[in-house]
């Protein structure tokens, strides 16, 4: 757009760096650089919307893993917000990376095509469409890394044009208070969300289904990994989500408690000799409805072998409490029940401690076990953390199997047992494995 003459006095000429004005690797503009487009569409309708996207804590990825990680997931959340602006709104609509925030998005919204559309009143069904858009996707990128709850804080605002008060002033304030609103909206969404997994435990709208875990050496079936979901078609049915939101809601413990009860009654119904790996919380050894003669006596109302039933104990309290735990666990190898422990592999000195219990299985992450056969260095962990569990009886199975070529590196590796995609995916039967990998 020429500037006017009249307009000089409001311009300065200066040196300023580039990324001010365009976020060369996002490939997005500032609102330095699109301000001028902005205020025009603020004269054109006396008003202007927004609706703003952070997303929360977003940050910690670069003061763990750097700057170079970082920019490649705020990349990736960039090109996801391209691809739902160029499907959901204008073409005129502008979206900027936020130049004083830079884990934040804004998308100033353009006139509407015609007259009887109502902009206004869908802001927030918009903003609601954007959330969905790309919450399960960065809980998906992000868990693996942080390990926690990925929070979308998307909120909306708009200003009416006010010749006493500047324009800039009023979309910076605009853009203050969009942002408030997403405030407010995350901690209403965390209200439900808290509501919502109570009323699951309670209702107990909790049900497992089960993965083989197979000998690697002959194809041959060995257990059942009970994995717990909630309600299908909500974002609870992820088991990650699932314990994830329970633990930023201190529901672990009841949620831990519900899943092994359904697991069991589930694992009642199977016809089967194979063992039935349990997931569960280090805390459980210490719940006194779930210790000794009392879980024994459930076993056998169930009618399930207590020497086919193996827990996968799935954090690391046990390490932290190590003596504490190791004492408790005469309450459950009196009546047979192997002790396994989950993702390993994350320093030497823990997993010593880890074999001082002689667990009777030792389960590698899909971290080590995906694209082993590409790392040298995950094949010398994977041999290592072998010989070691081989040395005190322990039995190592590999977690995340989905590809052959993982599969026949962890053959030549003499790692014995896996699970995996490439076997077959969870389900709500025994169901047998795939073995048609192997032509392939």
């Amino acid at each position: 757009m020429a500037v006017r003459k009249t307009d000089i006095k409001d311009y300065i000429t200066a040196d300023i760096h580039k990324g001010f004005y365009v976020n060369n690797k996002l490939k997005l503009n500032t609102i330095i650089k699109e301000y001028e487009k902005i205020e025009q569409i603020l004269n054109k309708l006396n008003y202007l919307s927004c609706i703003t996207i952070q997303i929360i804590y977003l940050r910690k990825i670069e003061n763990i893993y750097g700057s170079i990680t970082y920019n490649d997931i705020l990349n990736h959340i960039a090109s996801m917000l391209k691809a739902i602006k160029n499907s959901e709104f204008r073409k005129e609509d502008i979206l900027i990376v936020d130049i004083f925030d830079v884990d934040s998005f804004v998308i100033f919204l353009s006139s509407p095509r015609n007259s009887d559309t109502h902009l206004l009143d869908h802001l927030e069904n918009i903003s609601e469409r954007i959330w969905i858009g790309i919450q399960e996707e960065l809980f998906r990128l992000l868990y693996p890394i942080l390990k926690e709850d990925i929070k979308v804080s998307i909120g909306y605002n708009l200003i009416i044009k006010n010749p006493m008060i500047d324009n800039l002033h009023l979309v910076m304030q605009m853009m203050s208070d969009s942002k408030k609103m997403a405030d407010y909206t995350l901690a209403k969404r965390d209200h439900i969300r808290r509501y919502t997994l109570q009323k699951i435990i309670i209702n107990q709208e909790i049900y497992s289904v089960f993965q083989p875990i197979v000998d690697l050496r002959d194809l041959n079936i060995i257990g059942y990994e009970a994995i717990s979901r909630g309600p299908k078609g909500t974002e609870y049915s992820s088991p990650q989500m699932l314990f994830a939101l329970a633990l930023e809601c201190g529901l672990s413990f009841e949620l831990d408690r519900l899943c092994r009860k359904k697991a069991f009654e589930s694992a009642q119904h199977f016809k089967t000799n194979s063992k039935i790996f349990v997931n569960t919380l280090a805390t459980t050894i210490h719940d006194p409805e779930f210790r000794g003669y009392y879980l024994k006596e459930l076993l056998e109302d169930l009618k399930i072998k207590p020497e086919n039933v193996v827990f996968e104990i799935s954090e690391k309290m046990f390490i932290e409490n190590h003596d504490m735990f190791k004492a408790a666990l005469k309450d459950y190898t009196d009546i047979g029940i192997i002790h396994t422990d989950d993702n390993l592999a994350k320093g030497y000195s823990d997993l010593e401690r880890v074999m001082e219990l002689n667990p009777g299985y030792l389960k590698i992450d899909i971290s080590l076990v995906q694209d082993i056969h590409k790392s040298f260095i995950k094949q010398e962990m994977m041999k290592a953390v072998s010989n070691l569990a081989e040395n005190i009886g322990s039995k190592v199975i590999a977690e995340g199997i989905e590809t052959k070529s993982e599969y026949e590196m962890l053959v030549s590796l003499g790692i014995k047992y896996g699970q995996g995609f490439l076997f077959a995916r969870p389900s709500e039967d025994l169901d047998s494995i795939q073995k048609n990998f192997q032509k392939i």
